[in-house]
């Protein structure tokens, strides 16, 4: 979905992956993200994440539910994060001189 949003409604391109071991989100299975390519300064930018939590922080933070039979269960969770970010990184890339 973040692509998308990046190049089809701020035209902007980007490349999406998944982040390293040492560059995932601390406690998360799994850090996906789309980065985007900052011409004026030649780097990249992280546009936009999202992190597969598993059970950890459910856990560690006591957070649970009842399922249809009314057993407690611990959720697994995500999060997502597309921020104000993102029209800085459109300017960044459209923007003249």
């Amino acid at each position: 979905l973040y692509e998308r949003v990046y190049e089809e409604v701020l035209a902007v391109p980007v490349i999406k992956g998944d982040k390293t071991e040492g560059e995932k989100f601390a406690g998360a299975m799994k850090t996906m993200s789309v980065e985007a390519y900052i011409k004026g300064s030649s780097r990249a930018v992280q546009a936009a994440t999202s992190h597969e939590l598993g059970q950890g922080f459910a856990k560690m933070f006591e957070i649970a539910f009842e399922d249809e039979a009314g057993v407690k269960q611990i959720p697994f969770q995500n999060s997502w994060g597309m921020t104000t970010r993102s029209i800085g990184i459109m300017i960044m890339v459209h923007g003249d001189a």
